[in-house]
C-alpha cells in the first residue's frame, strides 16, 4: 500500500508544496481549477489549495496524496469526484433524524491545530498533547466535522460523545487491517497497522482492544505508540529493555508518516499505561528529541552506565 510515500522519480524536480512533480502538481492544480467551474464557483488557485470568491478554502494535500498511486489517466474523474463532494456536502446535523444522527456520528482523533476556531470545539477531551477527541458524522463519501454546539443542540454532548465512542468501537471490530512488523528482531522493531477507513488511527483510543486484534498485549509497563495519519497506527509493546530501541524508530516513522500522508495526525510517539497517554517526544525549530521521564527509564529498564 502506498500509503505515506510518493513514487521516487529522480529525473523529476518536486514540487515545493505538494507530494508530487512539479509537472503533476501544476496538472493537478488546473484539474482543481476547472472542476470547481463545472460546478459553478470560480476559484482562485494557490500553491496547496484553492479559494473561492465566499472565503471557501479547500486543501490540495490531501487529494495530491490520494493520487500519488494512480495513473495520470484517472486524475481528472478523481479530481472531479473530490471536489463534487466538496461542493455538496452531506447533511448537517440540524437535518438529521435522531436514528440518523446516532448511526453517523463517531468519535475522531483530530490534530487540535487542524480544527480551526477553537471555540468551536472547546470542551473537545485532549487525549495527550495535541491530541482532541472530536465528534463527526461519517457518510459514506465523505466525514464533516460540525462544531460542538450543533451536537449540544441535539442532547447532552457527553451522551453524544458516548454514542460517537461506541461507533468507533464497532469500526475498530469490523475494519480489515494490515499489520506489519518493521525492523529487525532485538534492533528496534514495531508493529504497524493500516487501514482504509479515515478512523484507523482513531481507533488507537481503544488500545488495548486494537492490539489484542493482532495478537498482541500490554506486558504491564505500557505501551510505545504513535498515530501519524488517519490510516495509521504504529505500537511497541514496552517487554523488557530492548523496547527502548523502538522508541527512535518509532519517531522517525511518525515524523515521515505526519509530513507525507493524507490526513496528518502527530509526529510524537506517546507511551500508554494503565489508560494515561503521555507524550514522550518533542519537535521543533531544533528538530526532535525525545522525553525519558524517570518513570519511562523504569518501565524500559534503563540504567545508568
Amino acid at each position: 500500500m502506498g500509503w505515506f510515500t510518493a513514487k521516487d522519480d529522480a529525473s523529476s524536480e518536486r514540487d515545493p508544496e505538494l507530494p508530487l512533480t512539479v509537472a503533476q502538481a501544476r496538472r493537478l492544480r488546473e484539474l482543481a481549477r476547472l472542476a470547481w467551474a463545472r460546478e459553478g464557483r470560480e476559484v482562485t488557485v494557490h500553491s496547496d489549495h484553492v479559494a473561492d470568491a465566499d472565503g471557501g478554502i479547500f486543501g490540495l494535500w490531501n487529494l495530491a496524496v490520494s493520487l500519488v498511486d494512480e495513473p495520470e489517466r484517472r486524475w481528472p474523474k478523481l479530481v472531479d469526484t473530490h471536489v463534487r463532494r466538496l461542493a455538496h456536502p452531506d447533511p448537517s446535523v440540524e437535518a438529521l433524524s435522531d436514528s440518523q444522527l446516532h448511526r453517523q456520528t463517531v468519535l475522531r482523533l483530530v490534530d487540535s491545530s487542524a480544527l480551526g476556531d477553537p471555540r468551536w470545539f472547546a470542551t473537545a477531551p485532549t487525549l495527550a498533547g495535541d491530541l482532541r477527541q472530536v465528534l463527526v458524522l461519517d457518510f459514506p463519501e465523505t466525514v464533516m466535522t460540525p462544531q460542538e454546539s450543533d451536537f449540544a443542540a441535539r442532547g447532552d454532548l457527553d451522551e453524544w460523545r458516548a454514542v460517537g465512542r461506541a461507533n468507533l468501537w464497532h469500526l475498530m471490530r469490523s475494519e480489515a487491517r494490515e499489520h506489519q512488523t518493521l525492523g529487525q528482531r532485538g534492533e528496534g522493531e514495531f508493529e504497524v497497522l493500516l487501514g482504509e477507513s479515515v478512523f484507523t488511527a482513531s481507533m488507537a483510543i481503544f488500545l488495548a482492544e486494537l492490539i489484542a486484534l493482532v495478537g498482541h498485549a500490554d506486558a504491564g509497563r505500557g505501551v510505545l505508540v504513535s498515530v501519524p495519519f488517519r490510516h495509521q497506527v504504529a505500537f511497541r509493546v514496552i517487554d523488557g529493555p530492548q523496547a527502548a530501541q523502538a522508541v527512535p524508530n518509532l519517531f522517525q516513522f511518525a515524523i515521515a508518516g505526519y509530513n507525507e500522508g493524507a490526513g496528518p495526525l502527530s509526529p510524537h510517539v506517546y507511551w500508554v499505561r494503565d489508560g494515561q497517554w503521555t507524550q514522550v517526544t518533542e519537535v521543533d525549530e531544533k528538530g526532535g528529541r525525545i522525553i525519558v521521564t524517570p518513570e519511562l527509564a523504569e518501565a524500559l529498564e534503563l540504567t545508568e552506565e
